[in-house]
């Protein structure tokens, strides 16, 4: 009885934040830390990481694990069965052999350095990627279906294959630039709703030319030990 009223108000936290959390605290290792924005919708994953940021708005779908990755951005879209900081290390490439046997009993020990995965803003993952720890995900990049990701991807590039290359950018250099300099993502979602957001110059001028742009300001949910509270 008290697991399950522990799971109900877990995910009600998730709710009360305009969110939801499909796997509840069997999502998040015991270790797992994390502090989620307004709006985020989890599938059954994996959570890993000591210290985690999630933006306002991104979605994580089913069967994905978050390993060494220490940030995602506001309105990001993450498929299903994807990795975020796949470990490079996890075996010694240069001791006389990779097999634990050499430091799990005895006076030799192995600790595998780590180098924490960031993804930007508005980027969208494709189902079944695999991104490599210490990568960098530009915001506004999308990383295609089934791609490894072993370098970082520049804002607003498209990547693919294995391992992914930029098969071209979602907008011109100038569009890119204007869009990353109006750093929209920070704006309150109903005002971006008014704006002409398929038709990406339209929507900078109606940015550029405005002079008072509302900020959001999002509430958040902090979770440790598989326990969740907000804060403003």
């Amino acid at each position: 009885m008290l697991k399950i009223l522990k799971e109900t108000k877990f995910k009600k936290a998730f709710r009360k934040m305009g969110g939801k959390a499909a796997g509840g605290t069997n999502s998040f290792s015991s270790r797992a830390c994390a502090t989620i924005e307004e709006g985020v919708s989890l599938g059954h994953i994996s959570v890993e990481p000591p210290s985690l940021t999630i933006g306002a708005h991104s979605y994580i779908r089913s069967g994905t694990k978050l390993s060494v990755v220490s940030e995602i951005g506001r309105f990001c879209s993450i498929g299903s069965d994807c990795t975020l900081g796949q470990e490079k290390h996890t075996h010694p490439a240069d001791w006389v052999s990779t097999h634990p046997f050499q430091y799990v009993t005895g006076e030799l020990s192995y600790s595998a350095p780590l180098s924490w995965v960031t993804v930007g803003h508005d980027v969208w993952i494709g189902h079944g990627a695999t991104i490599l720890e210490g990568v960098t995900i530009g915001t506004g990049a999308i990383i295609a279906t089934n791609s490894l990701v072993t370098s970082d991807v520049p804002p607003y590039a498209i990547v693919g294959g294995n391992p992914a290359k930029i098969i071209k950018y979602r907008h011109s250099s100038e569009i890119i630039q204007r869009l990353l300099q109006t750093e929209w993502w920070n704006l309150e979602l109903n005002f971006l709703r008014t704006l002409p957001l398929n038709n990406p110059e339209s929507f900078l001028e109606a940015i550029e030319s405005n002079s008072s742009l509302p900020q959001a300001q999002y509430s958040k949910l902090h979770i440790a030990k598989r326990k969740a509270h907000h804060t403003l």
